[in-house]
């Protein structure tokens, strides 16, 4: 039985960041970006219009971070996160974090779907489809 087509949400969060996510020279360090990224997947999966025993497990298998500016403590972020690109199995995230407006970091993310019994990879399902990415 085929499902209705769904498009997948783009999700926008605050971010609130904490004196511990910044490095010794004062700006917000790499292994936070990827912390903030974490929490707008964890959005994006709660957004998606379906029942959550419907979507599949996923499993992280790619992170790239760009860093385009430099973020402070005491700016206020934002971040967005959408999916890009989709395959038979994974999913490619953008997301991007944004210090008083301007970008300071792009994340690339590609996320696999799991089943956690076989511990083996499996189909997204077929009735997901994404925005337009351009």
């Amino acid at each position: 039985m085929s499902k209705e087509p769904i498009t997948l949400p783009t999700v926008e969060n605050e971010i609130q960041v904490r004196f511990s996510d910044t490095d010794a020279m004062g700006h917000i360090s790499s292994g936070s970006y990827a912390a903030f990224a974490e929490v707008g997947r964890a959005a994006f999966f709660k957004a998606m219009p379906e029942p959550r025993e419907a979507i599949p497990w996923f499993v992280l298998v790619h992170l790239g971070l760009d860093f385009v500016s430099e973020g402070r403590f005491g700016q206020d972020f934002t971040l967005s996160t959408r999916v890009v690109r989709m395959s038979s199995k994974t999913l490619t995230f953008e997301q991007i974090v944004r210090a008083d407006g301007e970008v300071a970091c792009k994340l690339e993310v590609v996320l696999v779907a799991f089943d956690a019994k076989t511990r083996k990879s499996i189909e997204v399902p077929s009735h997901w489809q994404i925005e337009d990415a351009s």
